[in-house]
């Protein structure tokens, strides 16, 4: 890849946006690189050593992304239904009355702050009683509260005092209430309660109780509930409202007869070059979904997919992979006779492990059983218990299956790996970074990359 420094015909401070770089004579300006300079390194601020490191990767990036362009991935129906639909939910922000949402929270908040006087956190037993239940029936739930109360008095928790009459303990778990959320009976006693005082055992319209009070939480600043307030509007529906709004005052900017519809449908098409951070925005999503696709066609579904290309790589690299302790390629069995067993294991112990359950069907289903069960893999020591055992001298075994009699095991002792499949996540790591450098290695060569030096200075270091 040739970059080519282009002397500055014009002061750099006479242009308020200069162009930084042409990636196959697609500009990039300032404010695109130091946007995705500062978001993906927000400690580095003007430390012109760090833009000279990421300058080469941010081209990189920007070469993949004129190659996916070449590919035509832009044109995609896929690509441009998710860059469609996810634009439209950014720009949606930009397409609405802010402050008409914020001043119908504070009036939210305004009216709940002068009703609550705060949070009160509360714990009771509960027993339930329906009002019209029999005497008899309320006769016996008063009957056990009161013992349950006596408990309490004489030092049982709450807990374990609802253990003892058969409740589960997560009835007692704490919880805020606020006036006129519950029942007046209880609200009645729960408020009046000192901090960590029990109530007596008494009656609200759905049971018996026997509460604890904790303490009172007071309301709060609006910004702790503005979230909440404003999650709960959305629901109701205030964005439409909020979206009419802000397109009756854009109707009004831009003059003559124009509906808030058509206001709208003018702002979202500036919104680019009216907004550079969601300009700066779009292009990185652009730029990203273009990244995604083409690297999954030419780097990372290569690099798990390609067989071949697994297997010469591993070939040609083969002394770089090594074992740190010995490996046992092969199966646990199973059975209940010796005769499967010694079959199992002259089938398995040459055999690839890709074909051991066609082996186990060709040979050991009968009557749509399976006579035999086996846990296949490249065990190392601490693996499998039974091949610790049985292959490497370590330990007493491991757990029967049930409804077997015999174990034993088939496979072969590694000293190191014979297959990139014995070291299928470190090989495919590695071909990945191989293919991921020859394909940048052909991307520098195939496109031209210019970058002008004078503006690389004014990288987080201009008015």
């Amino acid at each position: 890849m040739a970059v080519v420094l282009l002397s500055t015909l014009c002061a750099v401070a006479q242009v308020a946006d200069p162009v930084l770089m042409r990636i196959n004579g697609k500009e990039v300006k300032r404010s695109e690189f130091e946007y995705a300079l500062n978001k993906n390194n927000e400690t580095l601020g003007v430390d012109r050593k760090a833009v000279k490191e990421y300058l080469p990767m941010y081209i990189d990036f920007k070469l993949k992304v004129a190659e996916a362009e070449a590919m035509h991935l832009d044109t995609l129906s896929s690509f441009l239904e998710e860059f469609k639909n996810n634009r439209a939910q950014l720009a949606e922000n930009y397409l609405i009355d802010h402050d008409y949402i914020e001043k119908e929270a504070h009036k939210i908040y305004a009216k709940d702050s002068a009703v609550i006087d705060g949070f009160l956190k509360v714990a009771h037993i509960f027993i339930p009683l329906k009002q019209q239940e029999s005497a008899n029936k309320a006769d016996s739930v008063k009957a056990i509260m009161d013992k349950t109360y006596e408990a309490i008095v004489a030092g049982s928790s709450l807990a374990d005092a609802a253990k003892t009459i058969g409740l589960p303990v997560n009835i007692v778990e704490p919880f805020e209430i606020v006036r006129g959320q519950a029942y007046k009976e209880f609200e009645e006693v729960a408020f009046a309660l000192a901090d960590s005082a029990i109530s007596k055992p008494f009656r609200s319209p759905v049971g018996y109780h026997i509460v604890q009070r904790f303490g009172m939480r007071p309301f709060g600043l609006y910004r702790e509930y503005r979230d909440v307030i404003v999650s709960m509007l959305e629901k109701r529906g205030i964005r439409n409202v909020a979206r009419l709004l802000k397109g009756r005052h854009l109707a009004r900017e831009m003059g003559g007869n124009i509906t808030p519809e058509e206001a709208l449908a003018r702002e979202d098409s500036l919104l680019e070059s009216k907004y550079p951070e969601f300009g700066n925005l779009m292009t990185e999503y652009y730029d990203g979904l273009l990244f995604f696709e083409v690297s999954s066609r030419e780097v990372w579904n290569k690099a798990s997919e390609d067989e071949a290309g697994l297997t010469k790589f591993f070939k040609k690299n083969k002394k770089r992979y090594k074992f740190e302790t010995p490996r046992y390629r092969g199966a646990v069995i199973y059975a209940n006779n010796a005769e499967d067993v010694e079959k199992a294991k002259q089938l398995f112990t040459n055999a690839p492990q890709d074909e051991y359950r066609q082996i186990m069907k060709d040979n050991f289903y009968v009557d749509s059983v399976f006579t035999i069960r086996i846990e296949m893999g490249i065990f190392s020591i601490g693996d499998n218990a039974w091949v610790d055992k049985m292959v490497f001298g370590q330990g007493d075994g491991g757990t029967m299956k049930r409804g077997f009699t015999i174990v034993d095991v088939a496979g072969t002792l590694l000293k190191g790996p014979q297959t990139y499949k014995d070291v299928k996540g470190h090989v495919i790591n590695d071909y990945q970074k191989y293919l991921e450098e020859r394909w940048l290695k052909a991307l520098r060569k195939k496109y031209k990359v210019e970058v002008d030096d004078e503006v690389l200075k004014t990288v987080n270091n201009h008015n």
